[in-house]
């Protein structure tokens, strides 16, 4: 019960929207991730190689100030320069640095902290000597890390590009899969639903139209020939002698001639608005669509010299050493309203007289006889 449930349409329709759900969902989680991956790049850029050149800009532009005081005159006060320098200094020393870019920064904290110490015109021009090497350096790394940036963020694209690729294109084939499931399986039950509707009007045996599609064609005939204004017919079949050909050859045999009768009456009447059943037994009828006396007659004298033409052996039968047939039939006139249950009732009394008159032969209704 849990297999047949798994392998039904409504579960393979399920695992198609958890499909697209999950594509969707995954695809958006790895794009958000590799943005906010983006993000911390573009954080380190900028906090990690702007803001220090700010800072390094900042502490160049004061100890300028603190030069061009000096160099006017001896005594100047430089407190609010040395407290702007000091403060922007610790900022840019305390970031992080890598091995080389500490062993550049140590020297020159080292002489930044004893020039105010020292307190000599030369002292602040070395620095800031210093102080703008280090914003070339400051801006070499920038330049370095805007490239790495650029060839990361080319490396990103093409990873989201590829990865969203390979996932829509296993989403699709998973699609394509349960649609091509889902549509064979339509597709099966349409096949199923055909047979069972054949199987539901035909005679497993004979291949035949049963008896059951028989009454439902056979009582609507008048009702269709009225409609159309069609003359039509009705004749019944009976196997002479059948059940001495039983009880002499056995019903395997008795089988196999009812399988030749039958696929010589479909394989004759095989025309649009003709029907031939097996009503029961050895017993088979036509039901004939916008057909004349005439073409009947010559109907009954082909069907019954192409039953003859089959020569099977049938040494006790009373009227022949081979298997024949009697046929009764009966025309309906259109508009004459006569019941399915009558014209029924006169083809059995034909077939009847054509038994009593010596069989293999056939005997048309022709009214109260």
């Amino acid at each position: 019960m849990i297999s047949n449930f798994l392998k039904s349409t409504t579960v393979r329709l399920i695992i198609l929207v958890c499909t697209v759900l999950s594509t969707l969902i995954f695809s958006s989680i790895l794009f958000n991730t590799q943005i906010d991956n983006l993000k911390k790049q573009v954080d380190n850029i900028y906090f990690g190689n702007l803001i220090p050149i700010v800072k390094l800009q900042i502490i160049s532009d004061n100890y300028k100030e603190i030069i061009s005081c000096r160099t006017l005159k001896y005594v100047c006060d430089i407190k609010k320069e040395q407290l702007i320098i000091e403060e922007e200094w610790k900022y840019y020393y305390d970031a992080y640095k890598n091995s080389d870019e500490k062993i550049v920064t140590d020297t020159i904290n080292t002489e930044v902290l004893n020039a105010f110490k020292e307190n000599k015109l030369h002292f602040f021009k070395e620095v800031l000597n210093k102080i703008n090497f280090l914003i070339q350096y400051e801006t070499q790394v920038a330049f370095k890390e805007r490239k790495k940036f650029v060839e990361d963020y080319d490396n990103m694209k093409k990873y989201l590009f590829y990865s969203i690729v390979i996932i829509l294109f296993i989403s699709f084939i998973v699609i394509v899969y349960i649609i091509y499931q889902v549509i064979k399986k339509d597709k099966q039950l349409t096949v199923l639903n055909k047979k069972y509707k054949i199987d539901s009007i035909t005679d497993s045996m004979t291949k035949l139209y049963n008896r059951k599609y028989f009454d439902t064609i056979f009582d609507n005939m008048p009702f269709i020939a009225n409609a159309n204004n069609w003359k039509c017919a009705f004749i019944m079949f009976d196997i002479d002698y059948f059940k001495q050909y039983n009880d002499t050859y056995g019903h395997d045999m008795g089988d196999v001639t009812l399988k030749k009768v039958a696929f010589t009456l479909k394989e004759y009447f095989n025309k649009k608005y003709e029907f031939v059943f097996r009503l029961g037994g050895e017993e088979f009828g036509v039901v004939l669509f916008d057909i004349d006396e005439n073409s009947l007659e010559n109907c009954l004298k082909d069907i019954n010299y192409k039953i003859l033409e089959l020569e099977i052996e049938h040494k006790n039968s009373k009227i022949l050493n081979i298997v024949s047939i009697s046929m009764g039939a009966i025309v309906y006139e259109p508009h004459t309203y006569i019941s399915a249950n009558k014209l029924y009732k006169q083809a059995d009394e034909s077939l009847y007289k054509a038994k009593e008159n010596g069989r293999n032969q056939y005997h048309i209704y022709k009214g109260k006889e």
